[in-house]
């Protein structure tokens, strides 16, 4: 859901962690027997001096197919003319990026992704100047847009860590760059209807340029995403999904 939102831009940290082999489509572990079909809202918030200011509803389906899953998301901004829409397309045996498409009020983009390169364009709206892209590739990847779903996949327990390679796009900088899971913990989400056992893993990435922490609070049973924090050193935000 990258492009959707300006400073909830997923472009993942490009350092490498330690020499822990990396997470590539079709690694074995990752457990896609939680990948079903799937409806729901989440509300984005920003925090200042303690409140919770509402800014957005985040709206997505989750649709897996024979040969391919899709996530579609629309973004209803507040004050907003358009509503922002997202789409993410990868294969179900082995979740290999297939396409990702985004619209908003500040840009657009679209990817097409092989094994040897990415293919798209970018169309900048502020400063009206498109960009076709045409970059190669080596190796495997997960696209970064992803990313937020792929946690949820992921073999989770107590003490787990884990890289994942993704491959990124910005105007100023775009290719495989490395994601890390820095630590998984157990822990309870109460919501209205009562406590949900929940994993809370904890990912370092770069949002707006800038070292970020990310909290993932997801369902111990199902899978299903409950809530994100996002920690960036100087704005904390809030995605929490509607009851």
């Amino acid at each position: 859901m990258k492009y959707l939102f300006t400073f909830l831009f997923l472009s993942v940290v490009s350092l490498t962690f330690g020499q822990q082999a990396a997470i590539v489509p079709g690694n074995t572990t990752l457990q896609t027997k939680y990948i079903k079909e799937d409806t729901y809202q989440m509300k984005w918030y920003v925090i200042n001096e303690n409140k919770k200011h509402e800014v957005a509803r985040i709206n997505t389906k989750i649709r897996p197919g024979k040969t391919r899953l899709s996530i579609i998301s629309s973004v209803d901004v507040n004050n907003a003319k358009t509503t922002w829409i997202d789409s993410t397309v990868v294969t179900i045996k082995g979740l290999s990026p297939l396409r990702h498409y985004s619209d908003n009020l500040e840009r657009s983009i679209s990817l097409k992704f092989g094994t040897t390169e990415v293919t798209g364009k970018y169309n900048d709206k502020l400063k009206k100047q498109q960009t076709t892209i045409n970059a190669p590739v080596k190796g495997q990847y997960f696209d970064s847009n992803f990313y937020p779903y792929l946690v949820r996949l992921l073999p989770l327990a107590e003490g787990y860590t884990q890289n994942i390679v993704t491959y990124d796009y910005s105007p100023a900088k775009q290719g495989l760059i490395m994601a890390q899971i820095k630590e998984v913990k157990s822990g309870v989400y109460k919501n209205k209807s009562g406590s949900n056992a929940v994993w809370i893993v904890t990912s370092l990435e770069t949002i707006k340029g800038q070292p970020a922490q990310v909290n993932y609070f997801i369902d111990k049973d199902d899978r299903r995403i409950w809530k994100q924090e996002i920690f960036d050193g100087t704005q904390h935000t809030l995605i929490e999904r509607s009851e």
